[in-house]
């Protein structure tokens, strides 16, 4: 019984143990599923998290990127105001000095005028009195005549009185229509009228007198033949240089080309030259042409001499003035030759040189331009200075070792190469007989600075070029747009290059020149191509587009019509970039860039193989 008792009581422990165990096994399951529930349910919390700070975080991302694209909108739009303004205000100025020197102009040109009309008056008033003094002297001469022939030969008194009156009369009448608007000789033909009275009533009183009286002979009075040759002398020249604005001076034209011809050791010809005393006395010229072939010519012009001089063995002229010069064929060649001191001051002096419309028959092609040259009395070259279109000037004097040149001009374009504007140039530079340097020029164009050294030289069949250029806040656009269309790349740009170049004729020059130097971009634009889409789409990369960065530097090289961009750096907000590109003959692309992404939501690197054209470049990922 006991034993039994044992047996239920351990039994029933046994399953109270059995039943506490299931119970904390069950408990313990119970717990790991909550657990279990719990931690599925903190994931599932933790992902919506996540989820929505992605969310959150892609957002502030594009908030930021369409803060960044609209302050960097806002920032061109402001940039492109102020180019605006800095362009209107160039133009502006611009504007204000070329009315400024256009109104300084007119205004030379009317003091010109109302100088010359001076001198014209003052020579036609000289004129006038110098006829007035000769018909002074011919009433006189008239009068001593009357009065001698009256004392002399009563007889005819009568007649030579009428005669004598009838010319006084018509004389008086002349001179009342020409003094109308001079008043001297108002006054000498009153003086004359006066004279002529006295003379009349003289001879009316001498008739009633013979009337009553025989006649009674008195001596004759003595004629001043001084005073009667001078002022015939006076008459003669007043008539001689009346004559000289008709008559043709061929004789003093054969000598002038004799001596013109070889100051300038070639053979000159004139058609015609007549004499003129308006403004001052000068020699006109008609037709005047240098050389056998008649390459070098003028259709007119103006010889400016001492009046002394047209009498003397040497032709001496002080301006020597030529209008519409031609200088054609075989003749640009020979300008040097006219220089040449040898000869010269035995055969003319001239003290000056005016060109004014001169035609140079050169390539590349130069527009009409006016020279005036300075020489010594003994043929030595002086100074010249050179104009034309009112856009550029220039001076040339002798120094030792060559000529100094100056050079200046505004709104001017590159006469060779591509057509760049250039606001404003200047440059100094050293000119000899193979060469011509510019040991500085400093210019303003497209908006930025261009400055540094120039050489040209020539000889052996070719010209040669070598220049220093140093670029700041230069547009990138016009100058990319002056070379080419097939792309827009927009900028400011800065850099130092070096140019050279070398060909048969100067027109080709700058045809194939070879470059090379390093360059820097700012806030800036490529189109044809956009790297941030053909990163996010392969299809993207052969689609045009527009890359913008805030910076682009590199190094360029040109060179028999090839151009290469090496060590290509670029940088714009999460873009970033590298990689070398080539350029071919006809525009064809080739090279490699490598291109990486870096935001805060994505990351992306990646390599792309460039082909295509310029116009149509193709990226290749991974190519």
């Amino acid at each position: 019984m006991e034993v039994r008792i044992q047996a239920e009581r351990a039994a029933k422990e046994r399953a109270d143990q059995e039943m506490k165990l299931r119970e904390e096994a069950e408990a313990r399951a119970a717990a790991e599923s909550a657990a279990r529930e719990k931690a599925e349910e903190e994931t599932r919390r933790l992902r919506r998290l996540e989820a929505r700070a992605r969310e959150e975080a892609e957002a502030a991302a594009r908030e930021k990127e369409a803060a960044a694209s609209l302050a960097a909108k806002e920032r061109a739009e402001a940039q492109a105001r102020l180019d605006a303004e800095r362009k209107a205000k160039i133009e502006a100025e611009a504007r204000a000095m070329v009315e400024a020197e256009e109104r300084e102009r007119r205004e030379k040109e009317l003091a010109g005028k109302i100088e010359a009309e001076r001198k014209a008056r003052e020579e036609a008033e000289k004129r006038a009195r110098i006829e007035a003094r000769a018909r002074e002297t011919v009433e006189e001469t008239t009068r001593e005549k009357v009065k001698a022939e009256i004392e002399g030969d009563m007889t005819r008194r009568a007649e030579l009185e009428g005669k004598a009156q009838a010319k006084a009369y018509m004389q008086a009448k002349q001179q009342a229509e020409l003094d109308e608007e001079a008043r001297i000789r108002s006054e000498q033909e009153r003086k004359a009228r006066e004279i002529a009275e006295v003379l009349r009533t003289k001879v009316e009183s001498d008739a009633a007198e013979e009337a009553a009286a025989p006649v009674k002979r008195r001596p004759r009075r003595k004629v001043n033949w001084v005073r009667n040759i001078v002022m015939g002398l006076a008459a003669l020249l007043v008539i001689g240089v009346g004559l000289l604005h008709v008559v043709p001076l061929r004789g003093f034209a054969n000598k002038l080309e004799k001596g013109i011809g070889g100051w300038l050791h070639e053979e000159v010809s004139i058609s015609n030259l007549k004499f003129s005393l308006i403004p001052s006395p000068h020699l006109k010229i008609e037709g005047f042409t240098v050389g056998k072939a008649l390459d070098a010519k003028a259709t007119h012009g103006r010889l400016f001499v001492d009046i002394p001089a047209l009498l003397g063995d040497k032709v001496v002229i002080n301006v020597l003035e030529l209008e519409n010069v031609s200088i054609t064929g075989e003749a640009p060649r020979r300008i040097l030759s006219w220089g040449k001191v040898e000869g010269k001051a035995e055969s003319a002096v001239i003290e000056s040189v005016r060109l004014r419309g001169v035609k140079l028959d050169v390539k590349p092609e130069l527009k009409p331009f006016e020279a005036t040259l300075a020489f010594g009395r003994d043929g030595k070259f002086k100074s010249a200075n050179l104009s034309g279109e009112g856009k550029w000037s220039g001076t040339i004097r002798p120094v030792e070792g060559g000529y100094d040149v100056g050079f200046s001009a505004r709104s001017w374009e590159l006469p060779l190469g591509a057509p760049i504007p250039v606001s404003d140039v200047t440059a100094k530079g050293l000119l000899t007989p193979n060469d011509i340097t510019f040991s500085e020029f400093e210019a303003d164009a497209l908006e930025g600075k261009v400055n540094g050294t120039l050489k040209v030289t020539w000889g052996g069949g070719a010209v040669r070029l070598a220049s220093d250029l140093a670029l700041a806040r230069v547009r990138a656009d016009q100058l990319m747009g002056a070379f080419t269309k097939d792309i827009a790349v927009t900028g400011k740009l800065e850099g130092n290059f070096t140019v050279a170049a070398e060909s048969a004729a100067l027109e080709s020059l700058l045809a194939v020149p070879r470059a090379q130097g390093k360059f820097r971009l700012a806030d800036g634009s490529v189109s044809n191509a956009d790297l941030v889409a053909a990163m996010q789409s392969p299809d993207a990369a052969g689609r045009a587009g527009v890359t913008k960065f805030a910076e682009l530097t590199g190094e360029f090289g040109a060179g028999e019509g090839r151009v290469a961009y090496r060590n290509l750096n670029l940088q714009g907000g999460v873009l970033r970039g590298g990689g070398n590109i080539d350029i071919g003959h006809n525009g064809a692309l080739s090279g490699r860039l490598s291109v990486e992404i870096r935001s805060n939501v994505a990351q992306d690197r990646g390599g792309f193989a460039v082909s295509g054209s310029v116009a149509k470049p193709i990226l290749r990922r991974g190519g």
